[in-house]
């Protein structure tokens, strides 16, 4: 009988990293285009996201998800070296949060 554990770590073994070169190729598939054209496509639309993110804008695309930047409040920690409390500044964070459609095809309902 398999543990919780056990069903976890079968499922993670069965997940892969598609990274940009992967992505760039899949889109040059699907598309049409070079695999040149497919990587300017891919490395444009990155740089356009990470421009509106960083000017402040939300990047929100329909059906697949939103991407915005949020301020993480200062808080209270502790130093692991020597236990003695320290402040952890609020800084930006970039969250994205899935739209319906990207979400029901992860789950599958």
């Amino acid at each position: 009988m398999a543990t919780k554990k056990t069903e976890a770590k079968k499922t993670e073994a069965k997940s892969t990293t598609v990274g940009r070169q992967e992505l760039s190729r899949r889109i040059a598939k699907d598309a049409e285009l070079s695999q040149k054209q497919a990587q300017a496509a891919l490395e444009t639309t990155l740089k356009a996201i990470r421009e509106a993110l960083e000017s402040g804008s939300e990047v929100r695309l329909v059906g697949f998800g939103s991407f915005k930047v949020r301020q993480s409040a200062a808080r209270r920690g502790v130093n692991p070296r020597d236990q003695k409390p320290i402040e952890v500044p609020a800084k930006d964070r970039v969250r994205f949060f899935p739209g319906k459609e990207l979400a029901d095809a992860v789950v599958k309902k």
